[in-house]
């Protein structure tokens, strides 16, 4: 076999690895939302139509609430979806781009990273303590601060190493039509194509 097969081991296993964890963070994130809808309806319904107000809907619906945006935010980092002012770094040499390309998502795996920490110690503060309405833990609401945590770190690391790259481009961020989604950004660029829409 070719000195290759342990390399593309590896990025098998990273590839499905990775399609895991998307695919957690999309159930939990489309589950909170579908939670959160289906809690604000009942509320507005018996307040409005049954004449009183569940005592857990509105705790229920900010605790959704609070897992569903950050969760976004890991989301948003895999996606390359969170907006992004590239004003200074688009009129830099190609070095520096690619430097500015590494150095942004090192500064979101750090921010990962103080999320786990703080997050984790603010979780386990609040373990004893519980939540009025709905009589969960107090740490149930803050344990989405640690878990975002982990995935923003997850996220940017694989940025970092160029191993999760936005779509069009290759891992030094250049565009790569070849790319997942590179053939759409390939037709936007293109002068004739865009004058014909």
């Amino acid at each position: 076999m070719s000195q290759s097969s342990p390399r593309t081991l590896v990025g098998r296993v990273l590839r499905v690895g990775l399609a895991v964890v998307d695919r957690i963070t999309d159930a939990l994130a489309l589950s909170a939302l579908i939670a959160m809808i289906l809690v604000i309806s009942w509320q507005v319904f018996a307040r409005y139509v049954l004449g009183f107000t569940p005592g857990w809907s509105s705790e229920t619906a900010l605790l959704l609430l609070c897992w569903l945006a950050f969760l976004g935010i890991a989301k948003g980092i895999r996606d390359h979806s969170h907006i992004a002012v590239g004003l200074v770094v688009d009129r830099l040499p190609a070095l520096a781009r690619q430097v500015a390309a590494r150095v942004g998502p090192a500064l979101m795996a750090a921010f990962g990273i103080y999320l786990i920490v703080q997050g984790g110690e603010f979780t386990s503060l609040m373990m004893n303590s519980t939540l009025p309405g709905t009589g969960l833990p107090t740490s149930v609401q803050y344990a989405a601060m640690p878990t975002a945590g982990v995935l923003i770190t997850f996220y940017s690391a694989l940025q970092v190493f160029g191993l999760l790259t936005p779509p069009g481009t290759d891992s030094t961020g250049a565009d790569h039509p070849d790319a997942v989604g590179g053939a759409d950004r390939a037709d936007e660029a293109d002068p004739e194509e865009g004058r014909s829409r």
